[in-house]
């Protein structure tokens, strides 16, 4: 890069193309969870599978997701954010254009997985985060998030829409891909590395507060425990969320709702998710200034307007959703409220707990792994078969006890927080 172009982009204003790019490509990439299960009745008479096959392709679409995140937080300290977020998107276009040609099922679940290493929530929270000032930073993950959030919801409408418009599933992922190719050119284009000396004070304090710093000696994430509870607490986030999206569509059609109305369901679910997500980064910013510590303004801001909200909706879905399409709707909304906003907390939790760049980072990539390959595999996989064996009630009660667990995991973990020279 030219000295002029790190001038250029050396201005912290430039963290907004930053947050913007950022969101684009996680929103375009996590769609792809819900144009599947719009597709999936067609596609399920092209492989003849049954539902719990269906469900195997959210799984492991949110199993590379896992895995990719996992990935390059390794390959982050070494190669950049660049190198690593483009070679997961050259891996979601890989997925993208070879499912529609596809000649087996098992090819179909394979480029699932490699759909799923496209989604690039770690490099675009950690590299948007580094862009933006300690006071913003709960904003920053929290738009973040709320890209991942927009991108389920609007994945069912758009799943629809691309189903009517191209008339074969096939045709509907071929033009998806291309639209995902745009977002992906976008970003190569405008992406830079997170600067280092934009915010002087900043560094003064998370040197102060740092544990790494404090005692001389580098942290290892994977022996914190605060770090495990961040994990499971995204495992319930993932377990929640992801479970819900993947059942939601099948149960509406179930009880007599249109293609076009579930579709709605999931996109009012996803939409609320782009306000709740960066109100929950907002509300424990707040709270970080009044004073609060920022461990306790995250994991409590999760805990209540977060889990619980998302645990009380959830078990009251199937008896409010099943009485009119207005009342689904309405509730829907309710439903997608409440984890978005843990994504925001869980997304600025590693810097704030361990104060260090890259521990915070390989801290992320494993909370990632643990919370979304753990929760976006056995979700959709367990409700499904809950739904089968015991009813829709019951599936949906799976999901909210998740949430409801995840709840005291945000209660709790603020006591497990490094203390300054123990690390």
């Amino acid at each position: 890069m030219s000295a002029a172009s790190i001038g250029k982009t050396a201005n912290p204003n430039y963290r907004w193309v930053i947050l913007f790019i950022n969101f684009l490509v996680c929103a375009l990439a996590y769609a792809g969870l819900t144009v599947w299960p719009m597709a999936v009745p067609n596609l399920a008479a092209t492989f003849s599978i049954t539902p719990l096959q269906q469900a195997l392709g959210a799984s492991l679409f949110m199993a590379g997701y896992g895995v990719g995140n996992f990935i390059q937080s390794q390959m982050v300290p070494k190669t950049g954010y660049r190198i690593a977020g483009g070679l997961g998107l050259v891996f979601m276009m890989i997925g993208m254009f070879v499912i529609p040609i596809a000649p087996s099922f098992e090819v179909v679940l394979l480029m699932r997985f490699l759909q799923g290493w496209g989604i690039l929530w770690l490099i675009g929270v950690n590299s948007s985060v580094a862009w933006f000032p300690l006071r913003q930073r709960g904003l920053a993950s929290g738009v973040i998030g709320g890209g991942l959030t927009l991108g389920i919801g609007a994945g069912g409408l758009l799943g629809a829409a691309l189903m009517d418009a191209a008339g074969t599933w096939q045709g509907a992922f071929q033009i998806f891909g291309f639209i995902l190719l745009g977002s992906t050119a976008l970003w190569a284009v405008l992406f830079r590395e997170p600067v280092k000396g934009l915010y002087p004070e900043d560094e003064a304090k998370m040197a102060a507060a740092a544990p790494a710093l404090a005692s001389g000696k580098p942290i290892n994430p994977f022996k914190t425990v605060a770090a495990w509870l961040c994990a499971f607490a995204l495992f319930f986030n993932a377990w929640q969320l992801i479970g819900f999206n993947s059942i939601v569509a099948p149960y509406m059609f179930a009880i007599g709702y249109t293609e076009v109305q579930a579709g709605l369901a999931i996109l009012l679910c996803g939409l609320i998710g782009v306000i709740s997500t960066p109100l929950g980064g907002i509300i424990s910013d707040r709270l970080v200034k009044k004073g609060m510590d920022p461990v306790k303004a995250r994991s409590y801001t999760m805990a209540i307007p977060g889990f619980a909200v998302a645990a009380v909706a959830t078990v009251l879905w199937p008896f409010i959703s099943s009485a009119s399409i207005g009342l689904a709707l309405v509730w829907a909304v309710l439903v997608g409220w409440g984890v978005p906003v843990t994504n925001a907390a869980i997304g600025a939790l590693p810097t704030d707990v361990l104060g260090d760049e890259k521990a915070a980072g390989k801290m992320f990539g494993m909370v990632i792994l643990v919370g979304i390959v753990g929760g976006g595999i056995l979700a959709p996989t367990v409700s499904t078969a809950a739904a089968e064996a015991f009813g829709w009630t019951a599936a949906f009660m799976v999901l909210a006890i998740g949430a409801l667990i995840g709840v005291f995991i945000g209660l709790v973990l603020p006591r497990f927080k490094l203390k300054k020279g123990a690390a």
